[in-house]
């Protein structure tokens, strides 16, 4: 019999200590319906004799038995042995609650998450006894030395608990793919592995806390083939032998015909597909099922211990790719039999998109092996490519579960590093996030930093350095631009699980720090850096140096310190203990008289005065803070001065660079750093020698091989002939002159990367940062050279610096395609459109034919040129005029390379390429100023007529590639993702009318996800939420779409919509109509902003303001998030971040309405033959009897005669059932079966009158004796005197809930009898079950017994009791005087 879950959990108390030495889990999957029958066996090992209670996590599933030892316990009643609150039976809210009771989901979710509730609580049966263990039979035991556990106490004897249990239609921890209708994918089934703790127990029972690990034998029974995943359950005898199961299941698919069982209208082929099984750990044995011949059982165990967490399964059609053999053969060789195998495994038709992506891991798990420690798991390493996961990759022990979004074909260039990135991650993750976790969530940042620590080296290796000092720079500049208002590394893991961001901000800080702590360690020490750090850290996990191979924050600074050989608690408390990060004001002044170069530098920081304007709150971020805010944390105001050593590298005149550490040990530095060179003119001697040498047609080397070596990158275009042709400026003679008097080239800050920080050199001209670019061989030096130029103001001298550098092949490509969108700045009609020649001159030397503007056939080989290639129309397509509109040379340049491209011969695709042409194309259709986007009466009628035809057939361009999208897709859709990117551009610009519908047609299901959440990223970046409309399609969407990536995502979307109402960022279509004519219009003053509430909202507290003023009063979303909050397919944290939502909008108020029913009047019917029919009349009772008041006064003292019991349904003012809608149709009759016999004369306390309690706590007035209309109580009643006690009579309780609901109750009162003289006999009365209140429950016979001179009294069956005549009749009729009297006794 099923547990029956507890209402109201206590919170969890820590019980006696156990560890668990080993689980076993037995799963039998099913598809149809989407239901898991499980049973595990848990050992436990007890740490104290006294251990009676054992408290496991579970969550969404039905526990049907529990045995501890063999002895089956106790699921039901009050003295059952074990306790069930299930938070997924919880999740929502209460009936007869509303939004406004929010905070009791949220508190009860945050109880379970911080494991204060209880879940699963197993008392141990008295007579299991815990019995002392000796030593040795515990070093006998494997599983306890496979723990690692001591000897030193007293052990005690295992004990084996076994729990049965059935999930159905999982919310969290498993998804089905494929198997809802209309789903044409391939059915397959996987876990949502998570590396938060609280997954793992909604698949299994256990400990699920972050920290306890165990090993692990799993055994899975699953579908032998694809079409037996579509057979609907049997009912054999074979199958219901089966000990897992399930007695009575439904049929598979109750939605198909009798005539097909196979809903996917599978083909014999893919019916055959044999169905495979990936878990974690190691496979044992994949068998037949002996009893059903469509099923198998795979076993695998997994040695070394794990976390519940990081037990991963994977079941579907998959096709198995072994990419081993990507493994160089000296490799393959050298390393032999330990030599780990990598398997990866897809759904069909995908296996060479695995090849293509994957085919790299082999080499990394043997650059890890050999670089850190040995793989940590098994001689095998897996990898599953499904559907709809929810992250990119979610790891597991010995297994990835992967995103099928990250394959990409061969033909592709734009996923390989991201792909190649995460996949990296992944197997990073099995030695730093499997194997060692984090002890508290405050030390998260340790196994992140880590992991992808070790990713950054790999791929510095595997793409070059310059690859990897680029992404550092990225990195670098955008955590100097989120590290605002943020919580510190090691507050932040409190914070993981509070919002999306929190975790992206860590994996994108973490690494950086740890590169920084890399670099100073190297410097110092000259080998060790973090890579032996991480060494020494699994070193110690393997030789279980590390208890539990859990690592702290504090354990990880001991071993930096070790390896590095010096003290880094400042370093830590800056940056792991602190945020944000150092902003450096550097001024140098040359001293002739001393030669040395004085150098200030000061941190800005933490000055007021010249700390810049804070950075106001954006629609991405509001949620996100709000969140932290709600959650307690509150961001520091306190700016510390950051210390430590920095590199300053000056060039000096000979080109020599000298390098001098500064030690920054307060807010303000200041230095004096020698200068080295005694002649300052070398560089311009050389440059007039090869100036000369070239105008002679020499080599411009020959005469200069004394003189020093420069290293110079963009000289080109040197020629007159090629200066002239591509229009190069030179410096001005004032300006060499100036150049020749400097007494260096420049100035870095930082040179090593030390530091995460924004220096600003003050006072360094601009040909400074100009040598910096083309001399430094550094890419991050190079970058912050062309960041500072595109400060400035578009020159000639600047294009023509910029195209050299873009033509030079030697700078890496992000360097310059950085160059190209600077070039784009000098693009100005006053400079007679330079940048705009040097832009097109370019693309048509890299990419056209010979002395033609006609573009060569593609060929996208070598992937710098085809970046290239793509950043060029960039660059163009930003280019303005004036008027702000594109000049029609770029327009026509952008319509023609669109129109003309020829992608014959090319072994790669041009989907890309052709979706970033229309972008370009869309993105030159736009104005920058919105005069320019009406109508212009200063343009001729030709050039407008021209305007007009150009935007018809851009449109029809961007149309056409959109349906050819529909016909022939391309990958991952890309055609129509940057077609709605387009239209959403043309309509914000007002480029084009507004036209909602024209992306809510690709919001249905049944396209794909990513163009799904693109058409919401239009819609929402439109001004759309503010729609009722598209309030109520987003949560249907959120509370009903099966796929819990999508989910997710649109969350994400959902925030973003209010913090664009909150900050006021958020479109606002133009509803005045502007005339044609250029007439004037007259704005009013009170429609302008109000500039103060707009500068309020740039804070958290004014948005917050601001976004209840504006949508708290949207019944719309208030109806939409109630509705999602009785959803039973969103997830945990789907509910989680509804919950925050609702605690914006609404105050909680902690209040429960009730609604009742008013009462209804019953009547008689005399049927004859001694039946009576009751049954409700239409009459119903608007007010109590008795005020609240006169209920609520002292009892009154006893009486002296036993008081008479009353059971009249008609005075006595009880309040009834309501009546159910079916009960107002068709009323429920009672029929009683009056039977005549003689009974003896009983006294008034023999009569046994039942008595009901009714749950429904209301105000039950007292019951007057009298079928008269009862008088209203006196407020001082005389006392009775004195009597016996009452024999106690028999309490009837009522049924229970599963049966019938309560029925009525009525309340005795004492009142005096005039003679003592006994009473009539009085029949005894069994209540009709039929009064409770159930929906069409038919008529019972109730048998009442009655004596014959009674029976003879009765009204025929024939006439109708109406109690308004009732006392009309009195007089004349005998009968029904009878009646009544029996009615006031109680009888009736």
């Amino acid at each position: 019999m099923p547990l029956v879950e507890m209402t109201d959990a206590p919170e969890a108390e820590p019980s006696a200590a156990f560890a668990v030495l080993k689980q076993k889990l037995e799963l039998d999957f099913s598809f149809s319906p989407q239901s898991v029958k499980g049973k595990t066996t848990i050992e436990i090992q007890p740490q104290d004799k006294n251990l009676r209670v054992l408290q496991l996590n579970c969550r969404q599933l039905n526990i049907t038995a529990v045995r501890v030892d063999g002895y089956s316990l106790k699921l039901q009643g009050p003295d059952a042995d074990c306790y069930y609150s299930d938070l997924y039976k919880r999740l929502s809210l209460y009936p007869g609650t509303g939004i406004h009771q929010h905070h009791f989901m949220k508190a009860r979710l945050q109880r379970h998450t911080a494991g204060l509730e209880l879940e699963l609580e197993i008392n141990i049966p008295k007579f299991v006894e815990i019995r002392p263990m000796n030593a040795e039979d515990a070093a006998r035991n494997a599983d306890v030395v496979a723990q690692g556990m001591s000897f030193d106490g007293e052990m005690y004897n295992p004990i084996r608990v076994e729990i049965e249990y059935g999930l159905e239609n999982p919310r969290d921890a498993l998804h089905f793919v494929g198997v809802e209708d209309g789903d044409s994918r391939y059915p397959h089934v996987f876990t949502r592995n998570s590396p938060f703790p609280g997954i793992a127990s909604c698949l299994f029972p256990c400990v699920d806390d972050g920290m306890t690990k165990c090993v692990f034998d799993v055994s899975i029974r699953y579908p032998r083939t694809l079409g037996d995943v579509h057979s609907k359950a049997r009912t054999s005898a074979a199958s219901s032998q089966s000990t897992i199961q399930a007695e009575d299941s439904p049929k598979a698919d109750s939605v198909m015909s009798d005539v097909d069982d196979d809903p996917a209208e599978l083909s014999a082929e893919e019916k055959a597909l044999e169905m495979s099984v990936i878990c974690s750990g190691e496979l044992t044995d994949d068998i037949s099922d002996p009893a059903d011949s469509t099923r198998r059982t795979a076993s695998f165990t997994c040695a070394t211990p794990v976390l519940p967490q990081h037990i991963g399964i994977a079941i579907g059609p998959f096709e198995h790719v072994d990419l081993s053999e990507y493994r160089d053969t000296l490799d393959d060789e050298r390393l032999g039999s330990n030599a780990i195998r990598v398997h990866a495994f897809c759904l069909p038709g995908k296996a060479d998109e695995v090849r293509n992506s994957a085919m790299i891991l082999a080499r990394t798990l043997d650059s890890f092996t050999e670089r850190y420690q040995s793989y940590p798991f098994e001689k095998a390493y897996k990898l599953a490519f499904v559907e709809d996961l929810d992250c990119d990759v979610a790891h597991a022990a010995s297994f990835s579960i992967c995103s099928s979004r990250l394959l990409f074909p061969e033909s592709v260039w734009e996923p390989l590093e991201a792909t190649t990135r995460t996949l990296i991650h992944a197997v990073a993750s099995q030695w730093i996030g499997v194997n060692v976790t984090p002890q508290r969530p405050s030390d998260h940042w340790v196994i992140v930093g880590g992991s992808w620590f070790m990713t950054e080296l790999y791929l510095r290796d595997l793409f070059g350095r310059n690859d990897h000092r680029f992404r550092l720079k990225i990195m670098t500049d955008k955590i100097l631009q989120l590290d605002v208002r943020r919580p510190s590394l090691f507050i932040l893991g409190e914070y993981l699980s509070v919002d999306p961001g929190e975790a992206e901000f860590m994996a994108l800080k973490a690494p950086l720090v740890l590169s920084i702590l890399h670099n100073r360690l190297v410097k110092q020490s000259g080998k060790n850096g973090v890579d032996r750090c991480l060494y020494r850290l699994l070193f110690n996990a393997r030789n279980e140096k590390l208890p539990n191979a859990s690592i702290s924050t504090d354990g990880f600074l001991d071993i930096c310190e070790k390896v590095g050989h010096q003290k880094l608690d400042t370093f830590f408390n800056q940056w792991i203990y602190g945020s944000g990060c150092p902003t450096f004001e550097c001024h140098p002044v040359f001293n002739k008289k001393k030669q040395v170069i004085q150098l200030t530098i000061k941190q800005t920081q933490a000055d007021p005065m010249m700390r810049q304007e804070e950075r106001a709150l954006g629609a991405d971020e509001f949620l996100r803070e709000a969140k932290e805010k709600a959650n307690g944390f509150r961001p520091s105001s306190e700016w510390p001065a950051f210390v430590g050593p920095m590199t300053i590298r000056i060039h000096e005149a000979d080109g020599t660079p000298y390098e001098h550490i500064v030690d920054i040990n307060s807010s303000t530095v200041k230095v004096e750093i020698p200068y080295n060179t005694k002649y300052k003119r070398l560089k311009k001697n050389r440059r007039d020698k090869e100036r000369q040498a070239l105008a002679r047609g020499m080599d411009a080397t020959g005469d200069a091989q004394d003189d020093p070596v420069f290293y110079m990158l963009g000289d080109l275009f040197q020629s007159e002939e090629e200066a002239t042709e591509w229009k190069i400026s030179e410096w001005s003679p004032e300006d060499e002159a100036r150049m020749d008097q400097e007494f260096y080239e420049w100035i870095r800050v930082d040179a090593d990367f030390e530091w995460i920080c924004r220096a600003n050199i003050n006072d360094m001209p601009a040909y400074m940062y100009v040598s910096q670019l083309q001399q430094d061989k550094d890419v991050i030096a190079q970058a912050e050279s062309l960041q500072w130029l595109a400060l400035k103001e578009g020159h000639p001298l600047l294009s023509s610096i910029l195209v050299k550098t873009l033509m030079d092949n030697r700078y890496f490509h992000g360097v310059r395609t950085m160059a190209a969108d600077v070039i784009a700045l000098s693009a100005k009609e006053n400079l007679n459109w330079i940048g705009l020649f040097h832009l097109k001159k370019a693309f048509q030397e890299l990419f056209c034919l010979a002395g033609s503007p006609m573009t060569r056939s593609n060929d996208f080989s070598d992937r710098s040129s085809y970046i290239i290639q793509c950043a060029i129309p960039k660059a163009i397509a930003k280019i303005k005029g004036p008027d702000g509109r594109a000049p029609m040379g770029v327009k026509r340049f952008l319509l023609d390379v669109m129109r003309y491209n020829d992608n014959r011969g090319n072994d790669y695709s041009d989907d890309h390429y052709l979706a970033t042409l229309m972008s370009c194309l869309a993105q030159s259709l736009t104005a920058t100023k919105k005069s320019a986007v009406d109508h212009d009466p200063t343009l001729e009628l030709n050039e407008e007529a021209e305007q007009f035809e150009f935007k018809r057939k851009a449109l029809e361009e961007l149309s056409r590639h959109q349906r050819l999208d529909e016909w022939i897709p391309t990958y991952q859709n890309v055609y129509t993702t940057t077609a709605l990117d387009c239209a959403f551009m043309l309509m914000k610009n007002k480029s084009s009318p507004l036209r909602a519908s024209e992306f809510l047609q690709y919001t249905r299901i049944g396209n794909a996800n990513n163009v799904r959440l693109k058409a919401w990223d239009c819609l929402i970046n439109l001004g759309m939420i503010r729609n009722d409309l598209i309030i109520s399609l987003m949560m249907n969407d959120i509370q009903s779409d099966p796929s819990p990536a999508f989910r997710a995502s649109l969350i994400r979307r959902f925030n973003t919509a209010l913090g664009q109402v909150a900050t006021g960022d958020e479109f606002q279509p133009d509803t005045s109509d502007t005339p044609a004519n250029g007439s004037l219009v007259i704005e009013q003053e009170d429609a302008l902003p109000n500039r103060e509430a707009q500068m309020a909202r740039r804070k958290l507290d004014g948005a917050l303001r601001a976004l209840k003023a504006e949508l708290s009063g949207n019944e719309t979303l208030k109806n939409a998030l109630q509705k999602a909050l009785y959803s039973t397919t969103t997830s945990a944290r789907d509910v989680a971040e509804l919950l925050e939502i609702c605690g914006i909008f609404y105050v909680p108020s902690s209040k429960l309405e009730i609604t009742l029913k008013l009462p209804r009047y019953w009547n008689v019917r005399n049927n004859g033959n001694g039946k009576l029919t009751f049954y409700r009349s239409g009459n119903y009772r608007h007010k109590p009897r008795l005020s609240l008041k006169a209920h609520l006064k002292p009892p009154l003292p006893p009486s002296a005669v036993p008081p008479i019991q009353t059971n009249n349904l008609l005075d006595s003012g009880v309040p009834l059932p309501a009546a159910t809608p079916d009960e107002k149709s068709a009323v429920p009759k009672v029929k009683l079966k009056f039977k005549p016999k003689d009974s003896a004369p009983a006294t008034p306390a023999a009569i046994a009158v039942p008595t009901i309690e009714n749950p429904v706590p209301a105000v039950v007035p007292q019951v007057q004796p009298s079928i008269l209309p009862p008088k209203p109580p006196t407020s001082s009643p005389a006392p009775a005197p004195a009597a016996p006690a009452e024999p106690k009579r028999p309490k009837i309780h009522p049924p229970k809930p599963a049966s019938a609901s309560p029925a009525l109750s009525s309340t005795p009162v004492a009142a005096p009898i005039p003679t003592p003289t006994p009473p009539p006999t009085v029949p005894r009365i069994e209540p009709p079950a039929s009064m409770a209140r159930t929906k069409k429950q038919k008529s019972k016979i109730v048998v009442l017994k009655i004596s014959p001179e009674k029976l003879a009294t009765l009204r025929p069956h024939n006439q109708r009791l109406n109690p308004k005549k009732r006392k009309a009749e009195a007089e004349g009729n005998n009968g029904e005087r009878a009646l009544k009297q029996m009615m006031n006794r109680g009888v009736l």
